[in-house]
């Protein structure tokens, strides 16, 4: 290869798109397709990699824009990620943030504030979680304890004045209010 086919290879590699031909999660590398050539296993990029961390995997067939430093494609780092053919955007909104996880996804529309989550399970894993608003349940709540409106257990209310027969009792007293 003459001097000049060489320098004009790094500098065309300078920055330049790369397609995920193979990944190993477990050591956080990638190999890309640029061009005609292959990467070596190069790191697999991050939004965050400090006190705030996010780790995603890329998929095969997924394109990064590269940089690679003096265009040698053995320096290369992967930029981000770029929506293609393969993986258009799944939304086209300019006012919806949109994440899409496989065929579950999350989105927050900017003007509105209104958020809407589409997967199969959701757990909060926290010591305590208030809600200021209406809360609407479209089917079923459930709780392994008990569960308490205005001091009123569910489980453990009492009715004061219950008499056996017909007859109706009054309003559930609050729990440990023993009032007849």
């Amino acid at each position: 290869m003459s001097m000049n086919n060489q320098i004009l290879r790094q500098f065309q590699n300078l920055a330049s798109i790369g397609t995920v031909i193979a990944v190993d999660a477990s050591a956080w590398k990638m190999r890309l397709q640029i061009d005609e050539n292959e990467t070596d296993w190069i790191p697999i990029p991050a939004m965050a990699a400090g006190a705030v961390t996010i780790w995603r995997c890329p998929s095969l067939g997924e394109q990064f824009s590269v940089a690679a430093q003096g265009g040698e494609l053995t320096s290369a780092i992967p930029q981000v990620s770029i929506f293609s053919e393969a993986f258009p955007p799944p939304s086209t909104d300019p006012n919806e943030v949109f994440v899409q996880l496989g065929e579950h996804a999350f989105s927050v529309n900017i003007l509105s504030g209104e958020a809407l989550f589409k997967l199969k399970k959701c757990t909060f894993d926290v010591p305590e979680t208030i809600f200021k608003g209406t809360v609407h349940a479209e089917e079923t709540i459930s709780s392994d304890e008990d569960v308490t409106a205005k001091e009123i257990s569910l489980v453990k209310h009492l009715h004061p004045n219950v008499m056996n027969g017909p007859g109706q009792t009054a309003a559930p007293l609050p729990t440990g209010d023993t009032n007849d």
